[in-house]
């Protein structure tokens, strides 16, 4: 399907000017202008007005424009759709998560899974919050294991999985550790001081960020890590602080934790797609999670 002149016509309505609605589109303007005259010929009906330099539209534009809209929507969907027929005509599960919220992934998940489904491949993409959203919602991706500050989603499904803590990481010898575990947490001591964050655009960077806002400090931000196990390695070598689960304080040399004041708590959940048909396996793998990794 040619959806190219309908998002013309969106993209002029929204720009409300040929010039900008062709720059958007990297077409030149005259053969942008062209379309929309052929497309006013053929539906013998003008779609725009001018108005004090700006193209407004008319009645039967809204009713174009609307329509296109739906269309294209519907279109998308049905891509989505066909992708996931795809992926399951190839006994295939694609499942994005960080790995770090699923600790022992490969000995209690993969091999239970392995042995109840042998002819399930299941595709295993590391990522946050944001790659998880993107990889669903796209139809790239069948189920993700990420973290959420809500317990709802516009076009995602979430099963609650379990609430963990997010807790403050110091290397062993920084000199606040003893105050800390006397003490508490105070923020405060370490303005200044480097802090390793997750990466921008995830849920979990923009939960440190609530974190710092609470505390009314402004972090010097070292970098953002790739993974939490990279934040926490760069802590175990003195490099800053972060910010990570509790389920990563285990076996964890050199580095120190501490819970917050007051406790930072975010949702790990399992998400889908609102339109996704789970299959038996899907089902099978999300039972698997809840037992494992559920509340207990």
């Amino acid at each position: 399907m040619n959806t190219r002149l309908l998002e013309y016509i969106i993209a002029i309505s929204e720009e409300k000017s040929l010039s900008r609605a062709a720059e958007r589109l990297l077409i030149s303007q005259p053969a942008l202008s062209q379309q929309l005259k052929r497309l006013e010929d053929e539906l013998d009906a003008k779609l725009f007005y001018r108005e004090k330099n700006r193209l407004l539209l008319t009645d039967a534009g809204k009713i174009y424009v609307n329509g296109a809209r739906s269309a294209l929507s519907i279109y998308e969907q049905a891509l989505t759709e066909i992708k996931q027929l795809r992926r399951s005509s190839q006994s295939q599960i694609t499942l994005v998560c960080a790995r770090e919220l699923l600790p022992g992934f490969s000995t209690e998940i993969l091999s239970a899974f392995s042995g109840k489904h042998r002819d399930i491949f299941l595709d295993v993409i590391d990522g946050n919050s944001s790659i998880a959203k993107s990889y669903l919602a796209g139809g790239m991706a069948d189920l993700a294991v990420m973290a959420a500050g809500e317990l709802s989603h516009s076009i995602l499904e979430y099963l609650p999985l379990r609430d963990e803590e997010m807790l403050l990481a110091l290397p062993s010898s920084h000199p606040l550790t003893a105050f800390y575990r006397k003490n508490g947490a105070d923020l405060s001591r370490l303005s200044g001081q480097p802090f390793i964050l997750n990466q921008g655009g995830s849920f979990l960077h923009a939960f440190e960020r609530q974190i710092f806002t609470a505390a009314q400090i402004t972090p010097y931000v070292l970098c953002e890590a790739d993974t939490m196990e990279a934040a926490r390695h760069m802590v175990a070598n003195k490099k800053g602080a972060a910010f990570l689960p509790r389920s990563m304080a285990q076996n964890a040399d050199s580095c120190s934790f501490f819970s917050l004041n007051p406790p930072a708590v975010f949702h790990t959940v399992i998400a889908y797609h609102k339109s996704m048909v789970l299959t038996g396996p899907m089902r099978d793998l999300i039972l698997l999670l809840l037992e494992v990794y559920g509340e207990r």
